[in-house]
């Protein structure tokens, strides 16, 4: 009796397994779909290594090489997924761009003392990098260039690249065809000002 008890408990176990990587690759499967649909808008390839594998996509935009992946971060609260687009630009400014709601706590964790301006009425803050200097005519180009981006968790710019994640809350939905070239043209906007 109890053989056929752990073997009972085993395999429900394993079908509820089962069905956590089924339910895992449809929605990887719909993300797969909508950037086919970008790839026939576009170009570019999607690219993905397996089963239940998160896909990604390369292109290049406006004559710009960029690629869009979905990365995720749980906690004990919720699982946030996030996309991320880079880009590879030319910028004369090396910078970083928060969200102070996503930044939360993260802000003093560090323990070094760090200089922090704030954006879009306190909604973001900037971060410049090492021996950065800005004027209010470049701080406001940054405001300017980064409010058509909004919402997003941060965004890095350096000289070469810059990336930008935006928490989704419906990762299917925010990839889809209507979201992303808006989302593409708008990085590249902001690249073709900060070069």
């Amino acid at each position: 009796m109890v053989l056929w008890t752990i073997a009972i408990i085993m395999t429900v176990i394993f079908l509820f397994l089962l069905l956590l990587i089924w339910l895992r690759k449809v929605q990887f499967d719909a993300i797969h779909q909508n950037f086919l649909d970008l790839e026939d808008q576009l170009g570019g390839e999607v690219v993905r290594g397996g089963f239940a594998v998160r896909p990604r996509f390369k292109g290049e935009y406006d004559g710009k090489p960029f690629s869009i992946s979905i990365s995720s971060e749980g906690s004990r609260e919720e699982r946030r997924y996030y996309i991320s687009v880079t880009m590879r630009v030319k910028s004369r400014f090396s910078f970083t761009v928060m969200d102070v709601d996503w930044l939360g706590k993260r802000a003093n964790d560090s323990g070094k003392e760090r200089d922090l301006q704030p954006l879009l009425e306190g909604k973001y803050i900037l971060e410049l990098a090492r021996n950065t200097r800005l004027g209010k005519k470049d701080l406001a180009l940054i405001e300017q260039v980064i409010q058509p981006l909004a919402p997003f968790a941060y965004i890095l710019v350096g000289g070469s690249s810059m990336m930008m994640e935006r928490i989704s809350h419906n990762i299917i939905e925010d990839t889809k065809i209507a979201h992303t070239p808006p989302l593409l043209a708008a990085l590249a906007e902001m690249a073709e000002q900060l070069g």
